[in-house]
C-alpha cells in the first residue's frame, strides 16, 4: 500500500468523502479540475451580482444580468468540451 503525505485541510476533505464520492472521482479524474472552474465563476457572478446597486436603472441591471449570464455559459462550455 503507498503512503501518501497530505496535508491538514486536505485530511479533513478526505475523512468527509465518502466511499461513493471516492469512486466517483477514481472513475471521472477530471471532475475535480472543471470544479474548479466552476467555483472561480460561481464567485465572480456573486460578486457581479452583489455589486449591482438596490437603485440601479432598468438598463444598467440589464447590461449587468448579460455579463453574468456570459460568464456562465463560457464556464458551462470549457467544462463541456
Amino acid at each position: 500500500m503507498k503512503t501518501v503525505k497530505v496535508t491538514r485541510g486536505q485530511l479533513r476533505v478526505l475523512q468527509s468523502l465518502t466511499r461513493k464520492d471516492i469512486r466517483t472521482l477514481r472513475k471521472y479524474p477530471n471532475i475535480l479540475g472543471e470544479a474548479k472552474t466552476l467555483l472561480r465563476t460561481f464567485k465572480k457572478v456573486i460578486n457581479r451580482v452583489e455589486d449591482i446597486s438596490e437603485y440601479a436603472s432598468r438598463t444598467k441591471r440589464r447590461t449587468a444580468y448579460k455579463r453574468v449570464v456570459r460568464l456562465c455559459r463560457k464556464a458551462i462550455e470549457s467544462v463541456e468540451k
